[in-house]
């Protein structure tokens, strides 16, 4: 692995960790560092190893339920459980789960573009908000996982 490689997957794991300890300075600092010039390079790498780490997370689910892999689709529903369309989904959040959905399906060239969008993305809060997303479902699926590997005694 390269010394960036390295550096983009030792920094999504710091990210995952302060979010998984609550550490909101800590967050914020890591934050301002991924989204922030000179270090936005880090940006669309660091969203894409959240985005593996997704997929990883939902794919352990796969083999845990024993089900046989088909095509991942996705339903939106709202805190109310009620339907949301596509469309309605900011479109940095959009393109993020379509990279995951992408990547679970094996279209990593569609994955690596939908990132693309995402950090082309004009608005800084747009790009804040889907890496924020991305580390929350990394931060859910991993509590989730170790959940169901807890000794019940």
């Amino acid at each position: 692995m390269s010394s960036a490689g390295a550096e983009v997957r030792g920094l999504a794991e710091r990210l995952v960790k302060v979010v998984r300890r609550d550490d909101v300075e800590g967050l914020s600092a890591l934050l301002t560092r991924v989204v922030s010039p000179p270090d936005d390079r880090l940006y669309e790498p660091v969203l894409a190893e959240l985005v593996t780490a997704v997929v990883r997370e939902l794919r352990r689910d796969d083999a845990d339920e024993g089900q046989p892999r088909g095509t991942y689709t996705a339903d939106l529903v709202d805190a109310d459980h009620n339907d949301v369309p596509i469309d309605e989904v900011d479109p940095a959040l959009r393109a993020v789960l379509r990279a995951v959905l992408a990547q679970l399906n094996g279209d990593v060239d569609d994955a690596r573009f939908q990132l693309s969008l995402v950090a082309a993305d004009p608005e800084p809060l747009a790009r804040l908000d889907a890496l924020w997303h991305a580390l929350l479902w990394v931060s859910v699926l991993d509590d989730s996982a170790t959940d169901r590997g807890a000794d019940p005694n």
